[in-house]
């Protein structure tokens, strides 16, 4: 019997990207993560997590980008230290609290990027190879 896709197979909204300045991205959707990401970012991103905390693997395949579930179980403690180097990094605000659930961090999360008043902004210029 073939495996059909069920909503316990599909990322949960939002979508954090994380790249290896310790940038944070959210989209509300694999659609809009698809539209804003190209090929030549993917090895910029170091880490993607879903709105369950649980980490995403994206790859470029045939002319558009994949976004799937990399593991079942929530990564909620590396999620909250990639917020933490973010928000202390480029930004003037405190991180959001840490939670012990996904379904209690992943809102505050949201709540915080939104508010947030950065320090400086992120270029996204191709950074130039000698």
């Amino acid at each position: 019997m073939p495996h059909t896709n069920t909503e316990a197979d599909e990322p949960r909204s939002p979508l954090i990207v994380v790249d290896d300045d310790q940038w944070v991205y959210v989209y509300s959707s694999a659609e809009d993560l698809a539209r804003a990401v190209e090929p030549a970012l993917l090895d910029d991103i170091v880490d993607v997590f879903d709105g369950s905390a649980r980490p995403l693997r994206i790859t470029w395949a045939e002319d558009s980008i994949q976004v799937v579930i990399a593991d079942e179980a929530p990564h909620l403690h590396r999620l909250q230290k990639h917020m933490d180097c973010f928000f202390r990094a480029w930004t003037t605000n405190a991180p959001p609290p840490h939670a012990a659930k996904a379904e209690e961090y992943i809102p505050r999360v949201l709540k915080a990027y939104a508010l947030r008043n950065e320090l400086r902004h992120k270029s996204k210029r191709p950074r130039k190879t000698e």
